[in-house]
């Protein structure tokens, strides 16, 4: 162990790091990274573990902490933070992210989920709702959590990571915190660090056109950028004046998802469907068109319930997005429940339905799909 002090000191400036960023990183003073690199002392025992994962060394360096154990090791954390991620576990994601940050502080991929924690606190946006919905929601209650840490991260990430998709995570991440904290100057210039394209299209212009590859990307690309597309429609029908303007727009979300999916190999949108006719269902009611009411309405669950009774993958069919795939324990659900179950407890809050709720048709539709609704997903 006499030259552990110098080991420590190359790995630190390796990585362009002064004694007190490794100090600050691993939670310990400036002066105890001087002792150990002075061989003054050494670090607790439990320590050694921790500055392995670090600084990303062999077995032989420090404490013979086994390279291909501590990959398997992440690959089981991520695959872990996809399930409760799948399953709707947000706090449980949160808590189980956070401890595996802190056992593995210079793991790129861990750290990328981090921050995206970090940013969807769960704990906190309970809170700052359920303030909000009081009207105890102060104009000094921050609106970003973690906002300090979460900048000191991302720009730690720009300076030292070489991943693309992470750096512009990072970006991302900068400048919504800005925009949301009303530095618009600062929000703005980080949005000009992103790519002015997808990095799919930027793949596909890599090839020659209509050649295989370029259809792949090509249709991943639209693909990718469907949803998008579908959400900012949807939006328009949110903020519409009158319910007839609403209702118009929500048809448009819907004939554009069944044009990108002409075969009715919706996959995903399945959810979003649902999601559109349930909405259309409540402007009817209010309209007073009860029939129309009930027929949304049963589109909405009948939807919902494909949506649960997906497969673990779905292959696309439709020409436009042929071959694309979606993986359904790689979505972030951000529920428990499966989507009858959520479904099913939109109805209910609903107040536009209060009216009819009594009705024979009504109940009907409730009852019909009510055996498929789910605290948990299968």
């Amino acid at each position: 162990m006499k030259n552990f002090g110098n080991r420590i000191k190359a790995l630190r400036r390796k990585m362009n790091l002064t004694q007190e960023e490794l100090a600050e990183r691993l939670n310990v003073s400036y002066q105890t990274i001087s002792k150990w690199e002075t061989n003054a002392s050494l670090p607790d025992i439990t320590m050694f573990p921790i500055l392995a994962n670090f600084f990303n060394v062999s077995t032989d360096e420090l404490l013979g902490v086994d390279l291909a154990k501590k990959q398997a090791k992440i690959d089981e954390i991520i695959a872990e933070y996809d399930r409760l991620s799948n399953l709707g576990k947000e706090k449980e994601k949160f808590d189980f992210i956070c401890r595996a940050y802190h056992a593995y502080p210079n793991d790129e991929k861990i750290l990328q989920k981090y921050i995206w924690m970090l940013y969807y606190d769960p704990y906190f946006w309970e809170k700052y709702w359920d303030l909000q919905e009081k009207g105890k929601l102060t104009p000094d209650h921050p609106k970003v959590p973690h906002m300090e840490e979460l900048i000191t991260l991302c720009e730690r990430i720009l300076k030292e990571c070489f991943d693309e998709q992470i750096r512009y995570d990072a970006i991302s991440l900068l400048s919504g915190i800005y925009g949301l904290s009303g530095d618009e100057k600062k929000a703005i210039a980080y949005i000009k660090l992103l790519p002015t394209a997808l990095q799919v299209g930027e793949m596909r212009e890599l090839y020659k056109r209509g050649s295989e590859n370029w259809w792949k990307y090509a249709r991943e690309e639209l693909h990718g950028i469907s949803e998008d597309v579908y959400v900012k429609i949807r939006n328009c029908a949110n903020y519409a004046p009158t319910n007839q303007e609403a209702i118009r727009i929500y048809k448009k979300a819907v004939d554009f998802i069944k044009m990108i999916y002409d075969e009715g190999d919706y996959g995903f949108s399945h959810y979003h469907l649902s999601e559109a006719y349930l909405s259309m269902a409540s402007r009817y009611c209010c309209e007073e068109d009860y029939e129309l009411c009930a027929k949304y309405l049963d589109l909405s669950l009948a939807h919902a319930k494909a949506y649960d009774e997906l497969p673990e993958k779905t292959v696309h069919t439709s020409f436009l997005v042929k071959d694309c795939e979606l993986e359904r324990s790689r979505v972030n659900s951000g529920y428990e429940c499966n989507d009858v179950q959520r479904r099913l407890g939109d109805v209910c809050k609903i107040e536009s339905f209060d009216s009819i709720r009594n009705e024979q048709w009504f109940v009907d539709i409730v009852e019909k799909y009510a055996p498929f609704a789910k605290d948990t997903k299968s």
